[in-house]
């Protein structure tokens, strides 16, 4: 089978068919069909542009088969009101067809969500009625012990739509067969293995027996001389290790293991993201600077932008910048205040009433987070993202344990899942590192989204600035 999304030609062919329809229809509606396809026909074009490639970057066909009514119908209206965002900045803020009248896109909006909700519902009859037939079936056997075949049937049996159909179970550490495991029937045991696959219409034998790698290797090599498929389990030493996956790496095969697994569509969905935020945010940046710029030099004299050496992915360092809220020379006296420190061990620096604030201005740039703003000149140089954890001091990155370093396993962000948890009011670091952990482990598009709304929110109510 295909990887990824491309294993999902069909239900991509079916959205479009979704989207084909619901313009046809919202055309028709308007009463101006011949003049609305004459003009806009191509929205024919870019509407499925749009919708394919926000389902790949959020990976929404991920699990489509799995889905059932609710869940379908969540996530296709999470990932409509997306597409609808995403349609609307392209067509108006970019000027692309900003002659469209808005009653043309609230129509198909309205024509799209349940046509692709009943589509897609349609096609999963087809493919459950058709996956039925053992003539468009994959006949798949397992072979494995007892112990093994118990974890596997519960994740093979999970989908009630799969183009293989789970025909027999062989148990070979035990003599089991007419036995149920997880109701299901032992077909036979090892000695009459091959016998049993001789005998029956068989496309593939599944061997997962990972105390015996030469039994393995010999039951591999008389079925694959009866010209069926063998796949062989390898992982079960390794499965505690989170997300594997197997890969090449200098021409030797691996099994991968990461905190994270983010895909190449997911990190450039996110790094589009982090560009289109970051043009956006530099722009305020400017108009901001203009005019705090001017109060931020009269209260203090000295550079309006504060630049500091942080630790960012993995240790890299780089320079951060934010608008000047303290005095000049404000680092060189740190030291002196690191009695009234809120974190303890110096992992991270959190005084209250901080004497190095410039009166009046600092205070407010810092309550209202305008202080922050220039990082979005570190987002668009790839330093930072828009979501991610916080870059640490070098002085605080030397006294890290090694679980800490964790945290620095992706690219530190303007704001974070810790920073919208109420950041001011936590003073115990491992908490700190168990939030970004959180982060990391979870991590999607719609967990970035969901933390930036947050953040504006809590930006509006001045809750937890520090």
């Amino acid at each position: 089978m295909n990887k990824g999304w491309l294993r999902h030609l069909d239900f991509i062919f079916v959205d479009v068919l979704a989207i084909t329809l619901s313009l046809t229809l919202t055309f028709f509606t308007t009463g101006q069909f011949l003049l609305h396809l004459t003009i806009l026909w191509p929205l024919y074009l870019l509407f499925p542009f749009i919708h394919i490639s926000m389902c790949i970057l959020l990976d929404a066909y991920n699990g489509i088969l799995q889905r059932g009514y609710l869940k379908e119908f969540t996530s296709l209206l999470r990932l409509e009101f997306f597409i609808a965002s995403v349609t609307v900045f392209f067509c108006y803020f970019l000027e692309l067809k900003s002659d469209m009248p808005r009653t043309v896109i609230g129509l198909f909006f309205c024509f799209c969500f349940p046509l692709t909700y009943i589509l897609r519902f349609v096609h999963k009859f087809y493919l459950r009625y058709r996956y039925s037939k053992v003539k468009y079936c994959r006949q798949i056997v397992i072979a494995a012990t007892e112990e093994a075949a118990r974890q596997m049937i519960r994740t093979i049996t999970a989908s009630a739509i799969r183009n293989y159909q789970f025909f027999g179970l062989v148990v070979t550490d035990r003599r089991m067969t007419g036995e149920k495991i997880e109701n299901v029937t032992v077909s036979s045991d090892l000695d009459n293995l091959v016998d049993y696959v001789q005998e029956q219409i068989v496309d593939e034998v599944l061997i997962n027996i990972p105390t015996d790698s030469a039994l393995t290797l010999k039951l591999a090599k008389e079925l694959l001389q009866m010209g069926v498929t063998v796949h062989i389990y390898m992982e079960d030493s390794y499965h505690t290790l989170p997300n594997r996956s197997i890969g090449n790496v200098f021409g030797y095969n691996v099994l991968s293991s990461t905190v994270s697994p983010i895909s190449f569509r997911q990190s450039l969905g996110k790094r589009l993201m982090d560009i289109l935020g970051g043009l956006t945010g530099m722009v305020l940046t400017l108009l901001i600077g203009i005019i705090i710029g001017p109060l931020i030099y009269i209260s203090s004299p000295g550079p309006i932008i504060y630049s500091q050496v942080r630790v960012g992915r993995h240790g890299r360092e780089f320079k951060l910048y934010k608008f000047r809220s303290m005095y000049v020379g404000a680092d060189k006296e740190q030291g002196q205040l690191a009695e009234q420190n809120r974190i303890e061990g110096g992992l991270m620096f959190k005084i209250e009433d901080d004497p190095r604030i410039i009166k009046g201005i600092g205070h407010f740039i810092r309550r209202t987070s305008l202080d922050e703003f220039p990082q979005f000149w570190n987002v668009l140089k790839g330093d930072m993202s828009l979501v991610g954890t916080r870059p640490p001091t070098t002085d605080e990155y030397c006294r890290y344990s090694p679980h800490h370093k964790k945290r620095l396993s992706m690219l530190p962000g303007i704001t974070g899942l810790w920073q919208v948890s109420g950041r001011s009011k936590i003073t115990d670091f491992e908490e700190v590192v168990r939030l970004d952990a959180q982060y990391i482990e979870n991590w999607s598009l719609s967990l970035d989204i969901k933390i930036l709304f947050r953040t504006l929110v809590n930006i509006w109510n001045r809750r937890g600035a520090y």
